[in-house]
């Protein structure tokens, strides 16, 4: 930056050099630009849908595509589970969901006069693919620890090998 006088003793700043400043590559640029979206745990919400199956397949339902799903769909899909499911018991999983996350992992809208009955809810988009990897980890098949009779016929098959 250069500073040159003019005729009445004002000084005057040469911006020339920075004029090009945001052609430059943006980890080139001075400004800080931090779009990262703020970290989620979702360590609360896999207990809580582990311990309740009418929560996992509610979840499912919302991650299935990630568009907006009805109240009336999340219904059908939470009475498949257990029989006496209603909209106010849906409208609590999701914002139950959201208070153990301390975020809005789950977004809704409505309009005024359909009610809670028709309003349409969704995975937030930032949080689709952490949340489908976390329903695809639970799906994996649970570890099931060897017995004692099985470790001890191994034992005495490999004790009895001579080959």
């Amino acid at each position: 930056m250069g500073i040159t006088q003019s005729l009445d003793g004002v000084h005057i700043v040469e911006f020339s050099q920075f004029r090009n400043d945001h052609d430059q590559d943006p980890r080139e640029r001075r400004e800080s630009v931090d779009t990262r979206i703020q970290p989620i745990n979702l360590a609360p919400l896999k207990g809580a849908i582990d311990a309740d199956p009418v929560r996992l397949k509610v979840l499912k339902v919302l991650a299935e595509d990630g568009q907006w799903v009805t109240t009336a769909d999340l219904l059908r899909a939470a009475r498949h589970v257990r029989s006496i499911v209603g909209a106010v018991t849906i409208g609590t999983i999701l914002n139950g969901m959201n208070d153990l996350v301390s975020s809005r992992l789950i977004i809704s809208r409505t309009s005024l006069t359909s009610g809670i009955d028709w309003a349409e809810w969704r995975i937030n988009p930032d949080w689709l693919i952490p949340t489908r990897k976390l329903l695809q980890m639970m799906s994996r098949p649970k570890f099931q620890p060897a017995n004692h009779e099985d470790f001890s016929g191994k034992v005495d098959r490999l004790l009895g090998d001579t080959t």
